[in-house]
């Protein structure tokens, strides 16, 4: 569909956040961990041809935010898109983090806050018990900080460098959370590393994963995940995945 954007600000460092007008009842439809596939151009161009998938960062009323890090042309060509123009975006996307316990640990490497920052807010305006951790390479690339602030999220950050928060990886202080169910999102071996912790300390956790999709839905095979179930597609058995079940 069609969506005028509202917003196409520049945060930090190479990140943005991308607003799009929709309807009511496609925000309605949308939950927790679901993402969208945006067109990366306006109507008169047709390059890049396909679209790019990016989580669903925020919902409020009928307005969708997305938050993206320009890596290559794609998305280079997004954070030019100006305020009033219309683009395409195909949502909601993928499965969504299941909300059947009380405590959450939402834990976010980088750019990987774009999968998460929704279910943090709204599982805590549902009375869950919610803790983020968010970890960057340094101060200068927290881009979301200021989101997680506004809401009252209980947080905590942690920067390689040491410039803001705590110095050292986002999984460092994982094992004081034991009775929380955990739920990551970020770089591979940043996932790999919470599974193998999770599993040290018997704790339930999933892994929200980012491939590279051509469709978005389950036609083109080309965003299969390795599990210890078979292949499945990141699109549609995914984003969200047990994290036993997948095989790095």
């Amino acid at each position: 569909m069609g969506l005028k954007v509202v917003e196409n600000r520049h945060l930090k460092g190479n990140d943005y956040l991308l607003t799009v007008k929709s309807d009511g009842e496609t925000v309605k439809r949308i939950k927790p961990g679901q993402f969208a596939m945006i067109q990366v151009r306006t109507k008169l161009q047709f390059d890049p041809l396909l679209r790019r998938p990016l989580g669903i960062f925020n919902v409020e009323e009928d307005k969708v935010s997305f938050i993206y890090r320009v890596y290559g042309r794609g998305t280079k060509l997004l954070s030019q898109i100006e305020p009033g123009e219309e683009i395409e975006v195909l949502m909601p996307l993928g499965n969504w983090i299941p909300d059947t316990k009380d405590n959450y640990l939402f834990i976010a490497g980088g750019i990987g806050i774009g999968g998460l920052f929704l279910a943090a807010k709204e599982f805590k305006e549902r009375g869950k018990n919610v803790f983020l951790l968010y970890g960057e390479r340094s101060k200068k690339t927290l881009s979301a900080l200021e989101f997680i602030e506004e809401y009252g999220i209980n947080f905590k950050v942690y920067t390689e460098d040491g410039s803001f928060g705590e110095e050292g990886f986002v999984t460092k202080g994982l094992h004081l959370f034991k009775d929380f169910t955990w739920v990551a999102c970020g770089p591979t071996p940043m996932l790999r590393a919470v599974k193998e912790i999770a599993k040290e300390n018997g704790v339930e956790c999933f892994l929200s994963l980012d491939r590279r999709m051509a469709c978005g839905v389950g036609a083109c095979l080309g965003c299969t995940v390795k599990t210890t179930k078979g292949y499945k597609r990141c699109c549609v058995e995914g984003p969200i995945f047990p994290a036993e079940e997948v095989l790095f």
